[in-house]
């Protein structure tokens, strides 16, 4: 009887340790004998993704670099992100990563706890907040502390909004980025501080701007040379993996991954293709600086 019993539970379990055998596999394997990698990205999103592949946007360019170093085929999975994120699409299997995430919770605004399901490559550059500041003004500040005492717009409901609420600057609050960038051509505020894909939108106007579009559509208004991101206004960006029950499972994906960042991007690529899309570039903050 005891034998019968035991065996009706080996029996029953053996689907559970199929299940799990299966799902244990190697990442980094999966995709070599697949010959793809497969990456969610947003559908419109530029300067970082779109699915027009006359103007792809920095993190397809990117993606395509990743799968050329791990010797593979690039496959892109679309998603509207007004609608949902490229993270939880990761972790419902989509897709065998993300590019272009910021290593801080504050930064993310897919609701994913860091640590807990998602792991992240080593970053490959620097992103954050710039300042913003008409042509003809010819100061050019380095820090936030040499324009302490003038207005600064930025967009409600921001991180840079808090910061320089909590820091004491005097600020003017805009429903949007465009709106921020229409009050300095008018005059009516003296910088900007804005989100880094700022420089694109000097250029385009827009998220969604097509490529033909050559007319600058804020030709007034350029990024602040020479100034760095305070602390609490910029973050490290990496390739995001779906964390599963085996550590092992994406151990060897993030090892390669982390190579090719090391080996084959250098800091020139990366900046190339950042300017390409009026993005600024910062090298990788180190982490004492972030904290």
């Amino acid at each position: 009887m005891k034998y019968r019993i035991l065996l009706r539970i080996l029996l029953g379990a053996l689907p559970i340790l199929m299940l799990h055998n299966a799902y244990a596999g190697d990442a980094l394997e999966e995709i070599r004998e697949k010959g793809v990698l497969t990456v969610c990205m947003d559908v419109r999103n530029l300067p970082y993704s779109n699915a027009d592949p006359e103007l792809p946007g920095l993190n397809v360019e990117i993606a395509h670099l990743l799968a050329e170093g791990l010797g593979v085929k690039l496959e892109l999975h679309w998603l509207n992100t007004l609608r949902d994120s490229l993270l939880a699409d990761m972790l419902r299997g989509h897709c065998d990563c993300v590019i272009g995430v910021p290593i801080e919770e504050r930064a993310m605004s897919e609701s994913v706890q860091l640590g807990k399901r998602v792991d992240f490559s080593k970053p490959y550059y620097g992103t954050g907040y710039v300042l913003i500041k008409r042509k003809d003004l010819s100061q050019s500040p380095k820090t936030l502390e040499d324009i302490k005492l003038q207005t600064i717009g930025t967009e409600a409901g921001s991180i840079a909004s808090d910061v320089l609420r909590q820091m004491g600057y005097t600020r003017h609050i805009y429903r949007s980025q465009t709106a921020v960038l229409d009050a300095l051509q008018k005059g009516e505020i003296a910088y900007g501080c804005m989100w880094a894909n700022s420089g694109w939108l000097i250029e385009k106007g827009s998220r969604i701007q097509r490529a033909e579009t050559t007319d600058t559509a804020y030709p007034e208004l350029e990024i602040v040379d020479g100034y760095i991101p305070e602390p609490r206004l910029r973050w490290n960006v990496s390739i995001a993996f779906s964390k599963t029950t085996s550590k092992r499972d994406t151990q060897a994906l993030q090892d390669a991954v982390n190579t090719i960042i090391e080996q084959k991007w250098s800091e020139e690529k990366l900046k190339e293709l950042a300017q390409k899309y009026n993005l600024p570039y910062f090298a990788p903050f180190q982490e004492d600086e972030q904290k």
